[in-house]
């Protein structure tokens, strides 16, 4: 199974910026943060680190996005369960929600909080005993509960879409649900309904499978994934309407590489991919995670193995014109490029 020695890699000397094309490269500031501390960064394409937000309390990050006004949302992680945190541009505490959030969050126009929690439930049917539970919710700033969705409640409906695994012992969560968002407008959308905007995109890992929510109903209108892809992250709408995903390539079982794929959703033909040459040479079995820049280019973020705390981008043809290693020889489970225009603004705004 996995390598338990993945937070210490040999680095082999690489640390800070290591490939940079400046004419290849859609230039920006890097969001970055290790699940091993409480802290995150934005670099600039050297590597500097320009702005960090650090809030201190015991509770490593388990994930953490910036908002466009410069503050951070944050799901710090404890023993005693997670919780929803965010801090202004000087790391002050703005709004926290104690709930059972990990993975991933997201902040909706409207103001509200997107969040994948999870709870103990008994399900026979797919554990002889009880594990952590995953379901959606979605929180207003008053600490109300919006929406609500139950992945137990809709599995059959996602079988009559696609295969979906059998029992799951080997597994202390289900469906490890790892990934959620809300649908951009797209063209896709406009033209057909499952794919509206508003909808809810969401990636259950351990069924190896991604699918759609109508918001309004709840019902599960699409899903794709299996026999294509194993133990994926962070599937995301793109402009165009396709979904641009990380694929592990893990399981049970361990396809051995991993790769970055974009498909049409109508057809579920993969469009675009990276993967390494041989294959065997890209290999981060958990976490990580991809962005597609305005420019064309995808960044893609490697969390674990040889791997393990680097940020690089490619082009459309696999180029890649942009590496970046975690300075600290520590893990990153995702990362995301921020315009200069935003992150400058906030730099002059604050005084930095």
């Amino acid at each position: 199974m996995y390598r338990t020695d993945v937070s210490k890699p040999d680095h082999h000397g690489r640390t800070g910026v290591t490939i940079q094309q400046p004419d290849k490269c859609w230039s920006g500031y890097t969001l970055t943060w290790s699940r091993q501390t409480e802290h995150a960064q934005l670099v600039d394409m050297e590597g500097r680190i320009v702005h960090r937000w650090e809030y201190r309390q015991g509770m490593n990050w388990h994930f953490a996005t910036m908002l466009p006004n410069g503050h951070l949302l944050v799901i710090p992680n404890h023993k005693a369960g997670q919780m929803l945190l965010e801090l202004d541009w000087q790391s002050n505490p703005v709004w926290k929600h104690p709930s059972g959030s990990h993975h991933d969050c997201e902040r909706l126009p409207n103001g509200n909080t997107l969040s994948v929690c999870h709870g103990r439930a008994h399900y026979p049917a797919i554990c002889s005993r009880p594990m952590l539970y995953d379901y959606l919710l979605e929180i207003t700033p008053d600490h109300q509960i919006a929406w609500e969705w139950h992945y137990a409640t809709h599995e059959e409906q996602i079988r009559q879409l696609v295969e979906v695994p059998g029992p799951l012992e080997h597994y202390r969560d289900w469906p490890h649900i790892n990934t959620v968002e809300s649908l951009p407008d797209t063209p896709l959308g406009r033209a057909d309904s499952r794919f509206k905007a508003g909808n809810v995109l969401f990636s259950p890992r351990h069924c190896h499978l991604i699918a759609v929510i109508e918001k309004e109903s709840g019902d599960v209108v699409w899903a794709w994934g299996p026999g294509e892809i194993l133990g994926q992250h962070q599937p995301t709408m793109l402009p165009s309407g396709n979904i641009l995903l990380f694929d592990n390539g893990s399981g049970p079982p361990l396809r051995g590489y991993s790769r970055v794929l974009e498909i049409e959703p109508l057809s579920g033909k993969i469009v675009w991919q990276y993967q390494s040459d041989p294959p065997t040479e890209f290999w981060t079995p958990v976490g990580s995670g991809n962005q597609r820049l305005p420019n064309g280019n995808t960044l893609i973020c490697a969390m674990n193995w040889d791997e393990t705390g680097r940020v690089f981008e490619v082009t459309p043809a696999g180029e890649t014109v942009w590496e970046y290693w975690n300075p600290e020889e520590q893990s990153l489970y995702r990362s995301e490029r921020h315009a200069p225009e935003l992150v400058e603004g906030l730099l002059k705004q604050y005084g930095e």
